[in-house]
């Protein structure tokens, strides 16, 4: 308020017949609402910096919010790929075992059927065992030179000899029917692991996705003209991309819908624009803290300057009715 008063012209009791002198306090008064309005145009200006501001701040905290979502994703996609990598190894050695052991049982199917096949007579010329042991004791009972004792005796062994081929020719069925289901199961197993669409195929697909081999969005689509034998089922049909800008379907407008980072995440595209637009965002909010907090300190000024001109047109008024 003493800055007010250095004019001392205009503090004088009694007042003054000049009419180009004015009263100290109705000065006060106009200074007052002069500087009222300056205050009040600082103060629109100061609300809209801060406004400024603080949307900008809200951006930059949701651009952190989103840059420190995807980078957990992306340190989780490298723990995805390495648990990835290591069941796919796994995967390849039970694929490996597994077409050895189809191997090996299609040849042991092969070698029992080859034993069983010697029993039988399959052909004229080729007597089985079975057909020869029979034809050997019908021999042995025309022979003239042996006497009917030894006939009986050597009967009896061939008997003998017979009842174990034949109980060997009646396992065929179950023996046989055991190895082909076996057999079945394992190139049922085989095939859900190493075949096309197997579980070694479908993990190379994922880690294909990870490592970011396949375009994003892309589907398996067949060639136009592709026949259905065996070599032709074995390759992968080609890849399609999506015709729209996000590469994937979403029930809305695709353009409108939150990006879609691809993999690997650390090398997309919105990973990068995403920290770059970070960046930008910090120096946006620095500059616009910077010009928010200069516009207050003028605004605060004025309204320094407002609040000591009406505390000093106050005590004036106060001391004028108290005469």
């Amino acid at each position: 308020m003493i800055d007010f008063l250095k004019d001392k012209t205009c503090c004088h009791e009694g007042g003054t017949d000049d009419p180009e002198a004015q009263d100290c306090l109705d000065k006060w008064r106009d200074k007052l609402e002069e500087v009222t309005n300056e205050y009040n145009e600082l103060s629109a200006e100061t609300a809209k910096d801060e406004e400024e501001y603080l949307n900008s701040y809200g951006w930059q905290k949701r651009l952190e919010n989103w840059n420190e979502i995807i980078k957990n994703a992306d340190d989780k996609a490298d723990v995805v790929v390495k648990e990835l990598e290591f069941f796919l190894e796994q995967a390849k050695l039970v694929c490996d075992n597994s077409e050895n052991t189809t191997d090996a049982l299609e040849k042991l199917l092969g070698l029992v059927k080859s034993i069983f096949d010697c029993f039988f007579t399959y052909e004229q010329h080729k007597e089985g065992l079975k057909e020869k042991v029979a034809n050997f004791k019908k021999a042995i009972e025309c022979l003239k030179n042996a006497s009917d004792e030894e006939k009986a005796e050597v009967i009896k062994c061939i008997e003998t000899y017979e009842q174990k081929i034949i109980l060997v020719c009646d396992m065929q069925d179950a023996v046989l029917t055991k190895l082909l289901e076996t057999f079945k199961c394992a190139n049922l197993l085989s095939a859900a692991i190493c075949g096309y669409g197997g579980l070694e195929d479908k993990l190379d697909d994922i880690m294909e996705d990870f490592n970011g081999d396949n375009s994003p969005g892309e589907i398996y689509t067949s060639e136009e003209g592709e026949g259905d034998d065996d070599d032709k089922k074995k390759v992968k049909p080609h890849k399609k991309s999506r015709h729209h800008d996000h590469y994937y379907l979403y029930p809305c407008n695709d353009k409108v819908v939150k990006p879609m980072p691809t993999f690997p995440i650390c090398d997309s595209k919105y990973y990068k624009d995403l920290a770059k637009d970070l960046e930008k965002a910090k120096d946006k909010t620095y500059s616009l803290k910077v010009e928010w907090i200069k516009s207050k300190k003028k605004s605060d000024k004025y309204l320094s300057h407002r609040t000591s001109l009406t505390e000093a047109i106050t005590a004036a008024e106060a001391a004028e009715s108290a005469k």
